[in-house]
């Protein structure tokens, strides 16, 4: 079995917390904070703090400062994950399969409307409208157009006007 790495210096969180002689410890008769903690429903707390009216401000600012610390751990959590999901091969090539079946749909959808004597702003109208009709959650006219356009759908066909 490996050893752990050694910190670089101990620490004892419970008696770094917990310690009769530790400024953050509320059992001491010094705390500068009266506090209050009571029941309330599904298991939550309510806890109340009675401050000396000159930590008021300060305390004020802990809390905004603490709601943004969490805001970025929670940016940073999501972000992670991202990156996580992002380098996943078996998620990366179900997404890429999810596309390319979507491409394949406009595209069949798209050349028989073509095929059907429609000019190709019809053509890519009613396209959308059935992948809207088939509530497709891609199915806007920009994203219809841009994979019409990526698979070379518009460009014009040579020799045949």
């Amino acid at each position: 079995m490996a050893d752990k790495p050694a910190l670089p210096f101990s620490l004892d969180m419970d008696r770094l917390l917990l310690d009769v002689n530790s400024q953050f410890n509320p059992l001491r008769p010094e705390f500068l904070l009266d506090f209050h903690v009571s029941g309330a429903r599904d298991g939550f707390v309510y806890v109340s703090f009675a401050l000396p009216e000159g930590m008021t401000r300060l305390f004020v600012s802990f809390l905004e400062s603490m709601a943004g610390f969490f805001r970025l751990v929670d940016i940073k959590a999501r972000s992670a994950s991202a990156v996580v999901k992002a380098h996943d091969p078996a998620r990366r090539e179900k997404v890429e399969a999810t596309h390319a079946e979507f491409r394949q749909e406009v595209c069949e959808i798209f050349d028989g409307l073509r095929g059907q004597g429609l000019d190709v702003k019809e053509a890519v109208k009613r396209t959308n409208s059935t992948l809207k009709a088939r509530n497709h959650p891609w199915a806007t006219f920009e994203v219809v157009q841009k994979v019409l356009r990526s698979t070379g759908r518009f460009r014009r066909q040579k020799g045949g006007y």
